[in-house]
């Protein structure tokens, strides 16, 4: 009896291989059991839930949220099993076409895994193109053994449905993940009450508007060098390290750029909810607006510093207790510098992912610096620290010393990848973009000698 098991459980995984390297199979539907639909499932998940904790890096926390992010996939993965079923001709047991579903599930997360981790930029975006066209070649000859006829409905809405998920995935955030780093889930402020929150917002104009008056003007500053105008953005109020990195920059840049008389802070903080404008989309809009008729438009440099947690859409997050605010994209920052119009600009963003803001605000006259690439993600972005890695090493430790933002960027990033490497943690991978016409414009030297 064991002879024939062990004979039988290695037909049944050379019948698999062949139906995942796309030759023929004779007799799919016997492959197709509850105990086969359900180890494939169990293998599927156990191997996403390992994967995805190796790509995150030590240190991160397991996230409750991403349960309901599994359940959804779940369901996604039996309405594909449903339509494909219901449109193959003639229409197939509704567990064949889930086990075709299940089957490929681990390759599909290992290949999909390597990706991420080993091919960027073009080589990615030909890789995915190539493991969609596996994808359909497979969907169609796994019906088609089932069948035996040529099921274009089925991979047609199948693959429209897959379609649909990707796109509403990349809409509201839904890949599924069960961790997530240290304080990286915002928790609401719930000391804030209805009252206290409609007063907020009610007062920000008046508020916005007493500090762009305490703004200097360009024709106040030095000697015919570029000013610097600072704007700071702190986003997620429920953890200081985002109030306290901003305040910091405001320091080292105004002591660097000579720009502690042009500068606002625009900052969300549970602690603090009177000293500054709330930072918040149509508030930055607003001020980047009125900002600029203190500014020479030729001449002088915005230096906008954003602090706040990111994902790759890209977008950050925007939060403050009660109140419905809009989050940060790369479509509308890249409106309000544009609309403001403002030239010049640097513009640093200290959150994870912040490298995916590089492509919708790159410009000749644009300076980029970002804490992570699009891939990656930042560390230090907990409640119980002042800074974040990133506010470290750039605002703390390189900028006062520098002679040029590219020393600066330079130093910041041999700094994290020291750190990180030591903590043995998936690297952040800074970025950084200097556009040609501005590199022109700081030759002028808007830095101070450092001390």
């Amino acid at each position: 009896m064991e002879v024939f098991d062990t004979h039988r459980n290695s037909n049944w995984f050379a019948r698999l291989l062949r139906l995942l390297s796309l030759r023929r199979v004779d007799s799919l539907a016997d492959m197709a059991s509850d105990a086969s639909v359900a180890a494939c499932a169990a293998v599927a998940l156990a191997l996403w839930v390992v994967i995805d904790r190796l790509q995150w890096g030590p240190g991160v926390e397991f996230d409750s949220f991403g349960i309901s992010m599994l359940a959804l996939v779940a369901v996604l993965l039996l309405a594909l099993a449903y339509v494909t079923a219901r449109l193959s001709n003639p229409p197939q047991p509704v567990r064949c076409t889930l086990f075709v579903v299940v089957a490929s599930l681990p390759l599909l997360i290992i290949v999909m895994a390597l990706i991420e981790t080993f091919a960027a930029g073009r080589r990615g975006q030909i890789a995915w193109v190539i493991l969609g066209i596996y994808v359909l070649l497979y969907a169609a000859r796994s019906l088609r053994a089932l069948s035996g006829t040529a099921p274009f409905r089925a991979v047609l809405a199948g693959a429209a449905l897959l379609a649909g998920y990707l796109w509403l995935g990349t809409l509201m955030d839904l890949r599924p993940t069960l961790w997530a780093p240290p304080g990286n889930v915002d928790e609401s402020d719930a000391s804030m009450s209805v009252p206290v929150a409609e007063s907020l917002l009610f007062d920000q104009r008046s508020r916005l508007d007493d500090a762009l008056d305490a703004v200097a003007d360009s024709d106040e500053a030095t000697g015919g060098r570029p000013a610097v105008f600072f704007v700071g953005f702190a986003g997620v109020a429920s953890q200081k390290v985002f109030a306290e990195e901003i305040k910091l920059a405001a320091r080292i840049v105004g002591a660097r750029f000579d720009s502690a008389s042009r500068q606002l802070l625009l900052i969300n903080d549970h602690r603090d909810f009177d000293s500054y404008p709330l930072a918040t989309v149509s508030g930055l809009r607003y001020a980047l607006g009125e900002l600029a008729k203190k500014m020479d438009p030729e001449r002088d440099i915005l230096f906008l510093a954003l602090s706040s947690h990111g994902s790759d859409e890209p977008l950050l997050s925007v939060s403050n207790g009660l109140l419905p605010l809009e989050q940060v994209t790369g479509e509308n920052l890249a409106a309000a510098l544009r609309d403001s119009g403002i030239k010049r600009r640097i513009v640093v963003i200290s959150a994870c992912h912040a490298g995916a803001f590089i492509a919708p605000l790159k410009d000749p006259d644009t300076v980029l610096i970002t804490a992570a690439a699009a891939d990656k993600t930042s560390f230090g972005c907990s409640d119980d620290r002042d800074l974040t890695y990133f506010g470290e090493a750039f605002y703390r430790d390189a900028l006062p010393s520098a002679h040029t933002l590219q020393d600066a960027f330079a130093l910041t990033r041999s700094a994290i990848a020291k750190r990180e490497n030591a903590e043995h943690v998936t690297p952040s991978d800074p970025q950084a973009y200097f556009g040609g016409r501005i590199e022109q414009l700081l030759q002028q030297q808007p830095m101070r000698p450092p001390p």
